[in-house]
């Protein structure tokens, strides 16, 4: 239906078989794509696409699967584990769209490019702080440091003293 497709990169029944008892996997689709994934044939496995607030979605979470999504920017803020699945980075970042940073050296989590590795973290969640700390602390002290719940009173201040002089 459409030109849009997309086929997730990994097995949700290898997800189902492996995580199923111990995980909920709430998965988020580009909404041009995210209303053709079905998940039925897995218990452990929810389409959240349609959910209307991602921020709910990221308090649900415990950690955060994405490729190069800007959900990395807000989800920094509740320091939870992300893992970066990074199967076509090569064709994401030379020919698809690039970056804006250098996402592979600021990434604040792994790099995984195939499922096997993308699996084996899920194993090791438990230790993702002590493992990724100090990448995790870089990135947020360059793209988190305003976000402090006091960035509106800090515009608010700037405006009125650039009005008032």
């Amino acid at each position: 239906q459409g030109k849009y497709s997309f086929e997730l990169p990994f097995s949700l029944n290898e997800f189902e078989k492996r995580f199923g008892d111990e995980y909920v996997l709430l998965v988020r689709m580009h909404y041009l794509v995210g209303s053709r994934l079905d998940v039925t044939a897995y218990p452990s496995v929810r389409n959240t696409s349609d959910y209307p607030d991602i921020a709910e979605l990221y308090l649900a979470s415990d950690a955060l699967i994405t490729d190069y999504s800007s959900v990395m920017f807000d989800f920094a803020h509740l320091s939870r584990p992300i893992l970066f699945y990074t199967y076509d980075l090569e064709h994401y970042r030379d020919q698809l769209r690039g970056f804006y940073f250098d996402f592979e050296q600021e990434a604040p989590g792994p790099l995984l490019s195939t499922e096997t590795a993308l699996f084996e973290e899920l194993n090791q969640l438990d230790d993702w702080h002590t493992r990724y700390a100090s990448a995790f602390r870089a990135f947020q002290e360059t793209y988190c440091q305003w976000d402090d719940g006091q960035a509106s009173e800090r515009a608010m201040k700037t405006i009125i003293k650039r009005i008032h002089g």
